[in-house]
């Protein structure tokens, strides 16, 4: 099969878009996808200092490979990689490693930050305590504090994420099927921005996942291809393998579920009406007294207590 765009072999289908694309045309198919969602979600200014969080992943080393693209010559903002340790072996090391050896290739500044320096506690500590709540509960809630508590300490001005389009489907899903307006507003990327929070953006939002791995393949970006040890337990695998069975019927199912939110996320806004103060323990904006991270170290800190 020939590629649309010209006469060399095609090596890529895009069902979605019925084309056919050779290596050359599909990394450039990719790139404006990329470009134009940045551009649909901010425009950077002079000055701005960009955090990027790298987590060594095949989408976070993708993300930085196309800001520093499309970006690297452009000397009026900087761009900051960073990779959060959650202390779960030597996983996060290794990845870490990775991230740091590329980012240095691109001639761009990486950071390494903990959550045993930022919340005091590892994601193995509370995986030995709690029996009940998943690692990923905790991990997740404390990842996005340490990002935004770094991104504020280093006044950057935004915080960019690597999620795919099946990442930000998987979480629509989940967030519409457990009833939670309040976190279905809170998805990324963020235009009106709540004070106390950097505000989150994501340029690969319309990027599969299927089509991450092959951009990295065909450019030759290294990334780490292992998976987190606690990833399995997490209940988006199910949500995962549920889009992934609807996509072999319909191969646009993934980019109409982000279109749906695109269209009913104005509203759902302006429904869910959340006035933010400090947390009383750390500071950090939250609806309540105390943020949910606070509040989950406080829960493994009894449990500890308990052996």
């Amino acid at each position: 099969m020939k590629c649309t765009k010209c006469n060399r072999e095609a090596e890529f289908f895009v069902p979605y878009a019925g084309i056919h694309l050779c290596r050359e045309h599909f990394v450039e198919f990719i790139d404006r996808k990329v470009k134009a969602e940045i551009k649909e979600q901010v425009h950077f200014k002079k000055d701005d200092r960009i955090l990027i969080a790298v987590s060594g992943g095949k989408d976070s080393m993708m993300l930085m490979h196309e800001m520093h693209k499309i970006f690297g010559n452009w000397r009026n903002f900087e761009m900051i990689a960073v990779t959060v340790d959650e202390g779960i072996g030597d996983f996060r090391k290794e990845c870490a490693q990775i991230a740091g050896d590329y980012a240095r290739k691109l001639g761009m500044e990486h950071r390494v930050i903990r959550f045993k320096d930022y919340i005091g506690i590892t994601t193995d500590d509370v995986a030995k305590v709690d029996s009940q709540l998943k690692p990923c509960t905790y991990c997740g809630v404390f990842r996005r504090k340490v990002l935004n508590m770094y991104a504020k300490e280093i006044e950057a001005n935004y915080l960019l994420l690597g999620l795919n389009l099946d990442d930000f489907a998987q979480s629509i899903l989940m967030n519409v099927t457990r009833g939670d307006v309040a976190r279905l507003a809170r998805l990324a990327p963020h235009k009106k921005v709540a004070e106390g929070f950097v505000p989150r953006l994501a340029p690969l939002r319309k990027v599969l996942e299927q089509e991450v791995r092959d951009y990295n393949r065909v450019v030759g970006i290294p990334y780490h291809h292992g998976r987190c040890p606690y990833a399995p337990l997490a209940i988006r695998d199910e949500y995962r393998e549920f889009l992934n069975s609807l996509e072999k019927r319909d191969p646009a199912v993934k980019f109409s579920t982000l279109n749906f939110f695109d269209k009913v996320k104005p509203y759902v806004e302006k429904d869910v009406k959340q006035k933010l103060k400090p947390c009383k323990i750390c500071g950090e904006p939250t609806i309540g007294d105390i943020c949910k991270a606070c509040e989950l170290k406080l829960r493994y800190e009894k449990l500890k207590n308990q052996e």
